[in-house]
């Protein structure tokens, strides 16, 4: 008797295991379509990316649409080489914990310890508040200057020469310039070049064979060009080889590091069996240590933001951008998910995709919003919508110096609340742009144009933050630049 009841256990526990195994198939199988499904309408609505989604250790997608060059026509592959922006500052401050493991620097030192001539301002400054934007150092040094040529002695002197935003410790303030201060000190306590060491000591050990900024061996085909405004921004490659093969201290250690979603997955994969740092180094550098807003529901630990999902899961993530490309980099460890999405045409909706992708992951009713990426040209003439009436109107503003910007701001700003910002913007944009003209405006599909302007020497002006409006279905601007 017991006999048959053990083959009846046996069998009825046989079953369930293969029920449950065919629904989690059917699932995991349901998902993959929706994923695809929404990955083939962004494509289908013009959007440059790769895109890669692992979850509990299966990759469900890995892939590009689009194209990484528009005049040759070349698509965008999983092995296109992206710039990651500011991804890079997750590099450098694991570099730092690497440096603590060897005993060679503790997160808690001042930065005097290292540098020379520290003012005495800045000599109060730990490494842990430069990795965490807790420093008061400034953001940047500089408006758009990520191509700039600067030596590292330069670098530190203009570093040196900059105020303080506040008291080192007392708040949080993203900062540029902290992390390649932090750079430069990892040069100085190895006596080897900033990149040199991120090689032999973090991407060799992760198997990372597509990532650096020039030591890498780049097929220039596969790096992908970056587009602004329908315009071709280049390649990150093409700007260092045009200064002589030199990546600026401006952007060394905080951003534009080349990589692409696969190789960031398998630095995730190192990550999270201690290939890299240990398990306490790894557990340091994801503390949610410096409240990033008021409402404390975000916080910075070191290179990445920690938050909560709306399902009450703990996000660390990250995103990078220079207003052209745009990554975004997501790790949902109780929930076994990664997400890593690089593009190199940055928009309004384009910043919202790898979040679109973790809502549909987990609710089935998501409905994600698909970037319209698709434009109409207009070159002067007549008018087609309200809208576009509005954006002359604008274009007026800025290129005529008219000064009667209230009235523009009264009639056809939606928020009144960001009304001084929008008067600061317009004023610093007729500064900027006296003497040019209008070459065309961008109609996008989801009300939201581009305005391409030409300098007085004939030349499309460097569009890196673009005009961007965006209205809402009232015809009021609600979005306006970057």
């Amino acid at each position: 008797m017991k006999r048959y009841i053990l083959l009846i256990l046996t069998v009825f526990t046989f079953c369930i295991s293969c029920k449950n195994k065919t629904k989690s198939i059917h699932t995991e199988n349901s998902l993959e379509k929706r994923l695809k499904s929404y990955i083939e309408e962004c494509d289908k609505n013009g959007l440059s990316a790769s895109i890669l989604v692992a979850q509990n250790g299966n990759i469900l997608y890995n892939g590009g649409v689009g194209l990484r060059n528009k005049t040759e026509n070349l698509p965008v592959t999983k092995e296109t080489i992206f710039t990651t922006g500011s991804l890079t500052k997750q590099f450098t401050a694991t570099a730092i914990l690497k440096l603590q493991e060897e005993g060679k620097l503790l997160v808690n030192d001042s930065i005097s310890k290292f540098l020379e001539e520290v003012p005495k301002d800045k000599q109060s400054i730990t490494i842990h508040q430069l990795l965490t934007h807790s420093s008061g150092v400034i953001g940047n040094l500089g408006y758009g200057v990520d191509f700039v040529p600067i030596s590292k002695e330069e670098f530190l002197k203009e570093f040196y020469n900059s105020p303080l935003d506040y008291e080192p410790g007392k708040q949080y303030s993203y900062s540029n310039v902290a992390y390649s201060v932090l750079a430069i000190i990892i040069e100085e306590v190895t006596q080897t070049d900033y990149e040199t060491f991120l090689q032999e000591n973090l991407f060799q050990k992760a198997g990372m064979k597509h990532t650096g900024y020039l030591i890498p061996k780049w097929d220039a085909t596969k790096i992908v060009h970056g587009y602004k405004c329908g315009e071709d921004w280049g390649t990150h490659l093409i700007k260092w080889n045009e200064d002589s093969n030199q990546v600026s201290w401006h952007l060394k250690g905080n951003g534009g590091i080349l990589s692409n979603p696969s190789d960031l997955y398998k630095w995730q994969l190192a990550l999270n069996q201690h290939k890299v740092i240990s398990k306490k180094s790894l557990e340091e550098q994801t503390f949610p240590y410096v409240a990033i807003n008021e409402s404390a529901d975000s916080h910075y630990a070191y290179g990445w933001s920690i938050l909560k999902s709306d399902r009450n899961t703990k996000i660390i993530a990250h995103s990078g951008s220079n207003g052209v490309f745009y990554a975004d980099f997501i790790q949902l460890p109780e929930e076994n998910t990664v997400i890593i999405y690089m593009t190199n045409e940055l928009r309004y909706d384009t910043q919202m995709v790898a979040w679109e992708v973790e809502q549909l992951l987990f609710n089935e009713n998501h409905n994600p919003i698909v970037p319209k990426m698709n434009s109409i040209k207009h070159i002067g003439g007549g008018i087609a919508n309200k809208q576009l009436d509005i954006v002359q109107q604008f274009v007026k503003l800025i290129l005529n110096n008219d000064e009667n910007i209230n009235k523009f701001i009264n009639k056809h700003l939606r928020s009144k609340e960001r009304e001084q910002r929008f008067k600061m913007w317009i004023k610093d944009m007729q500064r900027e742009f006296s003497g040019y003209q209008l070459k065309h405006i961008l109609e996008y599909g989801d009300m939201s144009y581009d305005i391409i302007l030409l300098s007085p020497e004939g030349k499309t002006v460097d569009l890196t933050p673009c005009f961007d409006i965006q209205f809402n279905s009232e015809n009021q601007v609600v979005a306006f630049g970057w």
